[in-house]
C-alpha cells in the first residue's frame, strides 16, 4: 500500500492537500494557543490544534480545522461560530495594552481654566466601565 501511496506523491509532485475536518471545541488553553477537537465523525479527539490566527473559540464551538499532510500531529484552527477573545499583537504592542492606558489617560485628563486645573472628568466611571470591557474581548 505504501507504494500507492509514494506514487501518488510523486506524481502529485510532493504535494499531500490540506484536509480540513469539521468538530467541536472541548478545551481551549489561551497561554498555549492552542485547543481540543471532538470530530463531527466521531473519530478519536484531537489534542492540541494551533490557533494561529489570534481567534480563540469558546468550548463548545463548532469549528473547521486543517490538518496538514493529514497529519493529526499538525493542526490548526480554520474558524470557529463562536469565540471568546482575540489576540491583536505585534512585537512592539498589544491592541488591549494600547486600548486600557488610553482609557486610564483619558481618565485623568485636565483642563486648563481661568480658576486653575479643571478636575477628573465627570465621565470617569463610564471611561473605567469601557475599560473594563475590553477584558471579555481582547487577550494581551
Amino acid at each position: 500500500m505504501s507504494g500507492i501511496k509514494e506514487s501518488l506523491e510523486r506524481l502529485m509532485n510532493g504535494q499531500i492537500p490540506v484536509s480540513v475536518i469539521g468538530g467541536v471545541v472541548t478545551a481551549v488553553r489561551p497561554d498555549e494557543d492552542t485547543c481540543d477537537v471532538q470530530p463531527d465523525s466521531d473519530d478519536a479527539e484531537v489534542f492540541d490544534v494551533a490557533l494561529l490566527n489570534g481567534i480563540y473559540p469558546a468550548v463548545g464551538a463548532q469549528v473547521l480545522i486543517g490538518l496538514v499532510e493529514n497529519r493529526l500531529v499538525d493542526t490548526f484552527l480554520i474558524s470557529a461560530d463562536k469565540v471568546t477573545h482575540f489576540r491583536f499583537t505585534t512585537e512592539q504592542e498589544s491592541l488591549l495594552t494600547l486600548q486600557r492606558d488610553l482609557l486610564d489617560e483619558l481618565v485623568k485628563l485636565t483642563v486648563t481654566t481661568p480658576a486653575g486645573p479643571s478636575g477628573p472628568p465627570i465621565n470617569a466611571p463610564a471611561l473605567l466601565a469601557l475599560k473594563a470591557r475590553f477584558d471579555n474581548l481582547l487577550l494581551p
